[in-house]
């Protein structure tokens, strides 16, 4: 349940700026509400004037009678008079006000002082929890005296936060910003618990926040950039993940980037291409890069090359059997034996063909290798590895040589526009296409090759946080790309930590963020595939991962998205962070997330009667000559939304409608006020308004 920050209150009243226009209008509307009193205070003046101007009439001759007759009477009159000179512009004055009350008065309770909690700072807290904003009215944004603060603890936080917000309302000040800070200043000193994580993003400024954050939190070793003008090298590609995998992910990738084809076919044509190319150099090389795979898919005389290099660094393997019992099976001339003077034996060339015919003849032989020398001939040793070897020969062979030339052309040239990124730029090529090189620490001890980046599973443990800083202004596919094959390696890292928390259930595991802002340049989906962030989001819960996504609007990942995948993803996401939307489709679904409940609606009804009813000859109209009329406000229970869409298009800066759930229960739909990250966070977001200080 979502709970309130420490009792310590420090008294907080709203600050006034005169001169607005809203204010002008408040003004007034105070005074309509006080009517009485100005009704007062307006009648003395225009009650003496009337005193002045017209005075009682004593000398009348029938006045002076009545004095004499019955002088009682003569001063009730006088004192009526006198009275009614005050009380007549008091009446008028009352009524008057009394119509602009009705129609123009706001109707605002008076709120008086605010009592904010006091803020608790993320350094001082004893368990990780992450403090939203304000909360005061829950459906109307009206201030209370005693707000709280909505507050999402870790098993909140386990479940994933998405923030939506139209540019410009807040979004990475209000939400971004602070919840970094929150997160990584916990338990800042303690270098096995503090937080470690991903940061994504696409404008290039985010990266240096987070920096500043850590360094002021004492955590500045901690920093891990991967940039072109970084001294780290990443290969996508170099992790313990089998070919087809690696494969898959890349074809994936072509189909978030640049659109899923209709037809099967196109994704398997690239997997089938890719997996092999990445088998032959794992197997003959036992690392390979994103340009190695464009060069031998751009130029098959490359890859031919390589094959050939590989059969002929392979051990010639010779079969050996007896002299007698070659010579009683005849059908054993077929093959090339010849006698061997140094054994005796007859000897012949290894073939699978030939080792079936022995077996089914019962022929007892031995087998000798004659291995040629070299270093790159070390991975025939391994049987596993020439079996992938001759995989890939089969493949290259019997399948794609025998692929209709202008098809061949068409699968090529539709992952080398992916993959050539990889090849244009040499700084590109220099960070994430290292040579093997860079991963010997002998060979390059002095660093001149750049300093790998470790494994993500040894950082996040180690409390890293990293962060790719490739501004989408520089290279906006490189951008995507870098940053969608990361979070794939980081998403790897997480679930690969579920069975190793299973096996040591009394460690104290640390929590991982993974903070992304305009997440709809990062999203995938795997939809009926194995892969994609809605699957890891349903499972990054056991591996204590705190997955926070910022977007500009549901539009944008419905458009980025295939199909309907977006609604999957979407419901990932248990608490959800609206900021005002600025395109309808967001809205609305906005407000159909939000629900729907039972509310009070007035109507009203207003008739007329009339009695002796006729037709004016004058005007041919209905007439009456005793008329009522008659007003009447009921109100009706009806079933509507909690929040219109209109609402959310209409929301201020830093003003927010959340979606939470800490974890067990989900909390109805609120207006939350959020806290930018440069404004006094003990400060009441009212008191910020009305000062100006958020505009």
């Amino acid at each position: 349940m979502a709970t309130e920050s420490p009792d310590r209150a420090a008294p907080l009243r709203r600050s006034e700026r005169p001169g607005c226009a809203e204010e002008q209008v408040r003004e007034m509307s105070r005074v309509i509400q006080s009517r009485t009193w100005w009704s007062l205070f307006l009648s003395i003046p225009v009650g003496l004037a009337g005193l002045l101007s017209w005075p009682f009439p004593e000398e009348d001759s029938l006045l002076q009678l009545v004095l004499l007759r019955k002088p009682l009477l003569f001063y009730v009159i006088k004192y009526a008079y006198l009275t009614m000179l005050f009380s007549t512009p008091f009446i008028a004055f009352s009524t008057l006000l009394s119509f602009l009350y009705i129609f123009f008065a706001r109707r605002e309770k008076p709120t008086g002082e605010i009592r904010l909690p006091r803020y608790p700072e993320p350094e001082h807290r004893d368990v990780l929890y992450l403090v939203i904003g304000e909360l005061h009215h829950a459906k109307k944004p009206e201030p209370v005296e005693n707000p709280r603060w909505l507050v999402i603890p870790d098993r909140g936080l386990f479940t994933g936060i998405a923030i939506f917000g139209a540019i410009g309302t807040g979004k990475t000040t209000g939400c971004m910003y602070p919840f970094a800070k929150q997160l990584l200043s916990f338990r800042s000193r303690d270098r096995e618990r503090r937080v470690g994580g991903l940061i994504l993003e696409l404008k290039g400024d985010f990266c240096h926040h987070v920096k500043r954050i850590l360094e002021a939190a004492g955590r500045g070793e901690d920093y891990v950039e991967i940039s072109l003008d970084s001294p780290y090298r990443y290969n996508p590609l170099h992790n313990d993940l089998d070919a087809y995998a690696l494969a898959y992910g890349i074809a994936s990738l072509l189909n978030n980037l640049f659109g899923k084809s209709r037809e099967p076919f196109w994704q398997q044509a690239y997997t089938n291409l890719v997996k092999f190319i990445i088998l032959l150099h794992k197997v003959l090389y036992d690392y390979v890069t994103l340009f190695d795979v464009y060069e031998c898919a751009i130029n098959p005389e490359r890859l031919e090359e390589k094959i050939r290099s590989g059969e002929a660094s392979l051990p010639e393997q010779f079969v050996l059997i007896a002299v007698e019992a070659f010579m009683a099976e005849r059908e054993l001339e077929t093959y090339p034996f010849e006698r061997d003077p140094s054994t005796g034996y007859m000897k012949a060339p290894l073939t699978e063909d030939l080792a079936a015919s022995l077996r089914e003849h019962k022929i007892v032989f031995k087998t000798e290798t004659d291995s040629t020398t070299g270093d790159i001939a070390r991975w025939a040793n391994d049987p596993d590895k020439r079996q992938q070897f001759e995989a890939v020969k089969r493949w290259y062979y019997e399948d794609w040589k025998r692929v209709e030339p202008r098809l061949k052309t068409s699968i090529v040239e539709g992952i080398s526009v992916f993959l050539s990124l990889f090849d244009d730029n040499p700084a590109v090529k220099r960070v994430f296409c290292p040579p093997k090189e860079a991963y010997d620490p002998v060979a390059n001890h002095e660093g001149r090759l750049g300093k790998p980046l470790p494994p993500l599973s040894e950082l996040l443990e180690q409390g890293a946080v990293l962060a790719l800083n490739l501004p989408i202004a520089t290279n906006p596919g490189l951008a995507k790309t870098i940053g969608t094959l990361l979070k794939q390696d980081f998403q790897r890292a997480v679930l690969n930590r579920i069975p190793r928390m299973e096996r040591e259930p009394r460690r104290e595991w640390r929590e991982l963020l993974f903070l992304c802002d305009e997440y709809q340049g990062f999203a995938t989906v795997g939809e009926n595939d194995p892969s994609g962030d809605e699957k890891f989001f349903a499972l990054s819960r056991q591996a204590k991962c705190i997955p926070i996504v910022a977007t500009q609007s549901i539009s944008s990942l419905r458009s980025t998205l295939p199909g309907e995948s977006w609604r999957t993803l979407i419901q990932t996401f248990r608490t959800k962070i609206f900021l005002a939307l600025s395109d309808d489709f967001s809205a609305r679904t906005a407000s159909d997330l939000c629900g729907k409940e039972e509310q009070l609606k007035p109507n009203y009804t207003i008739s007329e009667t009339g009695q002796d009813a006729g037709v004016s000859m004058l005007t041919g109209k209905a007439v009456a000559h005793r008329a009522t009329l008659t007003t009447t406000k009921g109100y009706t229970v009806q079933r509507d939304f909690t929040f219109e869409p209109k609402v959310f298009s209409e929301l201020k800066n830093a003003q927010a409608i959340v979606l939470a759930y800490d974890g067990f229960n989900p909390h109805p739909p609120s207006f939350c006020y959020l806290k930018p990250y440069y404004l006094d966070q003990n400060t009441s977001y009212f008191a910020q308004l009305a000062k100006g200080a958020i505009g």
